[in-house]
């Protein structure tokens, strides 16, 4: 049989190789018997009498699921004395006589019966009787073909014309036919070469078929059904979940002018957004240096910029500092001399620690329930959301795949396509929690490969599978919907609550500070800017926090070394801690 380049790479992707050959047999007569009802049904009975000249398994009976462009079904389907399989695809039903583990040879007959049902015709001013009665699709010889065929009511039988020969063939001399009240009867009177057939065409008066009905493509009923009720019952569902499950109570800012109740930055970092990120980790370098434990030295280049930092340790954290705070100071200096390290020391090497901290630091949250900020009951409802956004995306490609052979390797495949796209779509949804505040670029690496893969698969499942566009875009827009509220499904402790609620004040007031305030601030702490920076490069507010003090007479910070310019200004002071952490 012929085998599409795209249905060859989908079975070479799932691991499967097709089996090529020639057909080994030839089919002595090929005998068809039809009788139809008033509904454009048939009653289908074929006969073949087939001689095989080489050991062979069985054949394949291909049979379209299509009519002048109408969909047909087929239902009803038995072979006589052998073991058989039916698989619906998009174009035909293929039944495949035989058994893997018996060979046949020599002459053989095999007879196939089924009810064929057309409905409906798309025709305004006649209906007709006009089918393929033997099809093209045959890679043999066919030597003799004869057929019968029942209509329920009289017709006009000049109308009448058989046809041979290959597709689009008007070549009616090859065929001999009778009429017998409303019995059609007929035989070739050459052989039918490879990929020829014979066709039997016979205009009706309108309303001819008075009971036939508009039908469906075969197994298109369940995608139907699963298509986009589907989709809106997930979608339905979901927002459900979220609503019941994971929706966060209304948090107020509170006036804060100091970091709440004692957190680091990385800390804060946690709070604001539920994740810690490689900035948050870092901004502790600034936090320790504040607190003593260390001293910044600048490198800087012949532009007099700075061209790097060097960490110089004065002390060991405070015994009472946080566990993960102590490990990644001591692996900070393990990367140099044990006492002194530079930003160049630290590359390659250090990303390791700081992703250990990132685990770690949300530890020191989940870990403790006094200390949680999100309640750990959403994670069943987060994980349920993504479900029925997986099944969504998963029916739309099962539908595409059906008309695709190998039934089992393709839904291995849609699943998998299927998870992929998800994991895209709940990295979109978890940048979009967070406000877009990712320093990894993980939201930005989403959008991209959400729309890749979802474009891609969409031109493929519309153009080559054919997919209405709308049925996969809503399919998409429901995993996508299905996902972004897994991603929103974490709900906060009454303490999570409240840590925002401070937060939030706290950011607040790092934005929008006003100056008079600034200045009572700083008299009463003159080290109040360097105290709170870290904080600010962890809420992404340090060039808005340094512009704040343009004008107040900052000294410099006595654990940074080596500042360059004439005079110290605060922004220029934080766009080189920037640039380096």
């Amino acid at each position: 049989m012929k085998k599409t380049l795209l249905f060859s790479l989908l079975l070479l992707l799932a691991g499967v190789l097709p089996l090529m050959a020639d057909e080994a047999f030839v089919i002595d007569n090929y005998k068809v018997e039809m009788t139809a009802g008033l509904d454009n049904a048939y009653d289908v009975t074929e006969t073949l009498d087939m001689d095989f000249s080489a050991d062979r398994h069985g054949i394949i009976r291909d049979i379209p699921l299509s009519f002048d462009g109408m969909p047909v079904n087929i239902s009803k389907i038995q072979v006589k004395g052998y073991d058989s399989k039916v698989d619906f695809g998009r174009e035909n039903v293929s039944i495949r006589i035989g058994s893997a583990d018996t060979y046949v040879n020599g002459k053989v007959q095999y007879v196939i019966s089924y009810r064929y049902s057309v409905g409906k015709d798309n025709l305004p001013e006649m209906d007709e009787f006009n089918h393929n009665v033997i099809g093209l699709q045959w890679d043999t010889v066919i030597k003799n073909a004869e057929f019968r065929i029942t209509l329920p009511q009289a017709f006009d039988e000049t109308r009448l014309n058989c046809t041979s020969g290959p597709y689009g063939s008007t070549d009616n001399t090859g065929v001999a036919w009778s009429v017998d009240g409303t019995v059609v009867t007929g035989h070739t009177t050459r052989p039918l070469n490879n990929y020829e057939g014979l066709t039997v065409a016979l205009p009706l008066p309108e309303g001819y078929w008075s009971e036939a009905k508009e039908l469906r493509p075969q197994g298109s009923f369940v995608f139907m059904i699963l298509g986009y009720p589907l989709y809106a019952v997930v979608v339905l569902l979901a927002f459900f979940l979220w609503f019941t499950k994971g929706r966060d109570n209304q948090v107020f800012p509170t006036v804060q002018f100091d970091p709440p109740e004692g957190l680091t930055p990385a800390e804060i970092g946690y709070v604001i957004d539920g994740s810690v990120d490689n900035k948050d980790v870092t901004s502790l370098i600034i936090y320790w240096a504040q607190k003593g434990y260390l001293a910044i030295e600048t490198e800087r280049d012949k532009k007099d910029r700075t061209s790097g930092l060097e960490m110089v340790k004065l002390a060991d954290p405070d015994p009472d500092s946080r566990s993960y705070e102590k490990k990644i100071f001591k692996e900070l200096f393990a990367a140099g001399t044990g006492d002194r390290v530079s930003t160049k020391d630290l590359t390659n090497r250090f990303y390791k620690t700081v992703q250990w901290g990132t685990v770690n630091i949300t530890k020191w949250f989940t870990e403790s329930k006094e200390r949680a900020i999100y309640a750990k009951n959403t994670g069943g409802p987060a994980f349920l959301a993504g479900l029925m956004g997986f099944l969504s995306f998963f029916m739309i490609l099962l539908e595409a795949f059906h008309g695709i052979q190998g039934k089992g390797p393709m839904t291995i495949l849609a699943a998998v396509l299927s998870a992929v796209i998800m994991v895209f779509y709940m990295i979109v949804g978890r940048g979009i929690n967070n406000k877009g505040r990712d320093g990894s670029g993980a939201l930005g690496v989403g959008i991209v490969l959400s729309l890749v893969f979802t474009g891609g698969l969409g031109v493929l499942s519309v153009l080559f599978w054919k997919i209405v566009l709308y049925k996969y875009l809503a399919a998409a827009a429901a995993a996508f919907l299905c996902a972004l509220f897994a991603a929103l499904m974490s709900k906060r402790t009454p303490h999570g609550d409240e840590l925002l609620g401070k937060v939030l004040g706290f950011r607040e007031f790092i934005k929008e500070a006003e100056k008079d305030k600034l200045e009572t601030l700083f008299e009463s702490n003159p080290s109040y800017f360097y105290d709170i920076l870290p904080y600010a490069m962890v809420l992404g507010l340090s060039s808005k926090w340094s512009s704040h003090f343009e004008g107040i007479a900052v000294e410099p910070p006595s654990w940074y070394r080596g500042y360059g310019y004439d005079r110290f200004r605060t922004r220029d002071f934080e766009r080189d801690l920037s640039r380096n952490f």
